[in-house]
């Protein structure tokens, strides 16, 4: 006959349920890293599309500008090249408002140009906006038969034919594993134009002849980390 004092081998209801608490509270440490880690993740994709698309639209505004002043005589900083800033393109009218600047730094660059023989007028507009509409658009050509782009306010510059292409977005505010809201609020451009009287520039490296000129423009802009990049071009075109 067996024992009443025998203690019974086996697993207790208390040890089953201390088994698994331990597991559901390893489960939630584990699915948490996942979050954090999908997130750190998502943050880091955005960022390096941001910052490949800016990188993009930089080289593709340092070729746009050597056109600036093409087969324009005369060309001349102020006159046949200005910036301008707290630039805004009405939806409406499609025209750009804001302040000429003699020198100084803006959100819009418009140049003269000659390049399929007749007088046209171009630019760069950056749309500092969020909402999916903001960015940097390449503006233009338009017709602009005196080659002074001191009208630059009474242009069309959304039409059928030409309208605004969208080079680089404006990405949004995101807050993004870490940070506060607005840290990733960055990707703005400007552009900053002035004349080397004293010296000339040289473009891509070369070296002096008919290849040098007296603007260089800068443009400047932040990558999605905040850092600073700036690209400085020399426009030939103007002597």
């Amino acid at each position: 006959m067996r024992n009443r004092k025998e203690i019974q081998a086996g697993e207790s209801l208390i040890s089953l349920m201390v088994g698994f608490l331990i597991s559901a509270i390893a489960a939630l440490a584990i699915l948490s890293m996942f979050k954090v880690s999908s997130r750190y993740g998502g943050t880091a994709g955005q960022d390096a599309a941001a910052d490949a698309q800016l990188s993009s639209a930089l080289l593709r505004t340092g070729l746009a500008v050597q056109d600036a002043g093409f087969n324009i005589t005369a060309a001349a900083l102020g006159t046949h090249l200005i910036v301008i800033s707290g630039a805004d393109l009405d939806s409406a009218s499609c025209q750009l408002s804001g302040t000429y600047l003699a020198t100084g730094s803006g959100n819009a660059l418009i140049w003269a140009m000659n390049t399929t023989g007749t007088t046209q007028c171009a630019g760069l507009y950056f749309k500092d906006t969020s909402g999916g509409q903001g960015g940097l658009y390449y503006i233009g050509p338009v017709s602009c038969t005196s080659g002074d782009v001191s009208a630059w306010n009474t242009l069309t510059w959304n039409t059928t034919s030409k309208p605004p292409q969208r080079w680089a977005d404006r990405p949004d505010s995101q807050t993004g594993a870490g940070n506060s809201t607005g840290a990733y609020d960055r990707t703005k451009i400007t552009f900053d134009a002035v004349s080397t009287t004293s010296t000339t520039c040289k473009p891509f490296g070369l070296d002096g002849g008919s290849k040098s000129g007296k603007v260089v423009l800068t443009v400047s802009s932040t990558n999605r980390s905040g850092a600073p990049v700036s690209e400085q071009h020399c426009l030939f075109n103007f002597k």
